[in-house]
Order: structure tokens, then sequence, then C-alpha cells
């Protein structure tokens, strides 16, 4: 029999979930709404956890879940700021994921709310997090055993954008700056307010979501995040970057790939408005 390598939503994930959790009793299953690339589900257990599990929607999206994983897996501890425990699971040869939540709420559900004070320190541990990843020292070999998918940045969106942007909405591409960066570090690839969680104080709780991370330059994360924050976040971003990494950004950069990620975004809800997921 052949299997497909993605989920659809209406198989028994329930099923699916108890198996990955034995032992432990679900009181509450919720399936979040939120997500894009993957059918994503919260389980709360008896005892008071919970996690979460992703379900890819479409092979690329499957085979993404295990770069998430090894990536995630060889940070973890390199930096001072939590990051994901990750475990890769399968269902009829097809890879999901599963981590306990972290505490805490995601930025996008906060970044309006916080004074400028507050605003500042957050914008420090969030330059503080990517130069940490950015100066990590590494071994490609160390971090990737999966060879199925872009392990540099700019080859992974290049599958991502051919199979899920029409036409008229990725002729940009061709012409981004993009094409033109060397791939020197580690970098998160979709740093952005949702995959940062805050706690109670404001503070970096955890990075979470690398599934587009690989190997690229600081601009890709740098422009993603300053990208999709209020502008009140942009200028302490920087400069606490600047400060932290004793050098100079290249201001003319950050603005063309801050409008290459808007392009991608743009083009990628109006394919999945398109498919019925994102209304």
């Amino acid at each position: 029999m052949t299997f497909k390598k993605f989920f659809v939503p209406n198989e028994n994930f329930k099923n699916m979930i108890k198996q990955a959790l034995p032992g432990k009793k679900i009181e509450k299953l919720d399936l979040i709404s939120t997500g894009w690339t993957n059918i994503v589900y919260e389980a709360k257990t008896k005892d008071g956890e919970s996690f979460f599990f992703r379900f890819p929607r479409d092979n690329f999206w499957g085979r993404t879940i295990v770069k998430d994983c090894q990536f995630a897996k060889y940070i973890q501890g390199k930096t001072t700021y939590h990051t994901a425990n990750l475990k890769l699971l399968e269902n009829d040869e097809r890879n999901f994921s599963m981590h306990q939540k972290v505490e805490g709420q995601a930025l996008t559900d906060k970044m309006d709310k916080l004074n400028k004070e507050q605003i500042d320190q957050l914008s420090y541990e969030i330059a503080d997090f990517m130069y940490q990843l950015h100066s990590m020292n590494y071994k490609k070999e160390e971090i990737f055993s999966c060879d199925n998918i872009g392990l540099d940045l700019v080859d992974f969106l290049d599958e991502l954008i051919g199979l899920h942007l029409d036409a008229s909405s990725r002729r940009f591409w061709n012409y981004n700056e993009f094409k033109h960066k060397d791939n020197s570090c580690l970098v998160h690839g979709d740093f952005n307010p949702g995959n940062i969680i805050i706690d109670e104080n404001n503070h970096i709780a955890a990075v979470i979501d690398f599934g587009f991370a690989g190997f690229g330059n600081k601009y890709f994360d740098i422009s993603r995040i300053i990208g999709r924050l209020p502008a009140d976040y942009k200028e302490p971003i920087i400069r606490h970057y600047e400060e932290i990494s004793g050098q100079k950004l290249d201001y003319d950069m950050l603005e063309t790939e801050t409008k290459v990620w808007s392009d991608i975004d743009n083009g990628y809800i109006k394919y999945m408005k398109g498919i019925g997921i994102y209304k």
C-alpha cells in the first residue's frame, strides 16, 4: 500500500495523539486555527500538562518537519534562551512533531500593549538571541542527517515559493536581493512575533518553530522580525544588535529584505486563501 506523506483534516488525530502520550489521560484536545502549514492540536492532560502536535498539510511541510526537529535539537542549550524540545514522531510513514507547551503568550498577542521601556528590554532580548544564533560555531554535518529539503534558506524559499505561490505572486523572487547573499551563519529563517513566546514579565520565555531554519546570514532574521513587528521595535532592535555585535548594519539591505519578506507573506496568504485554509 502507498501512503501519502501528509495529513488531511478528517483523520483520527485523537488516536495518534493518545499513542504519542502513553500513560497520560487527555482531558481536552483543541484544534489551533492558526495552523497554516500544519494541522496543529493542543492536547491538555489530566495532570495539567499541555503538548502541541504539528501534522503537515502537504509533502513539503512533511519534509520541513524533519528539518525543524533536527535544527531545534542541535541548538538546544547552545544559547541562553529556551527553545522547544521537539520530538519527531511517525504515523503510516508520515512525520509529525510534538513538544511540551512553554508557558506564556506569543509576542503577536502583546506586541501592541507594551510601553517604551518594555519594548526596549524585549528588543534587546530579540537582538541578543539573534546574535547568539548567528555567532554559533557549527559543523553542517552535525546538524542535519536529512537531505530532503533546502538547508540553505534561499534554497528552501525557492521551493516554498515555487510550490505555493502562483506566477503573479512570485515575479518579485527572480530579482530579489536574497539571491546575492552568502550563507555564513545559522538562521532561524522565520523569526516573527508568532514564534517568540514571552512570559508574564514580558521577557522571552522561548523561541519556537525552526522549520525555515538552516544556513544564511544575519540580515535574513533581522529583516524578518523588524518587518513583522510594529514600527516602535525597529530602532531598538537594530540599535541593540549593533551594540551587541559591535558592527554597523547595512540599512539599505534591511529595507530591501524586509520588502521581500512582505512579498513572500502576501503571496502565501493568497495561496492559503485560495485553498480555503486562511480566511
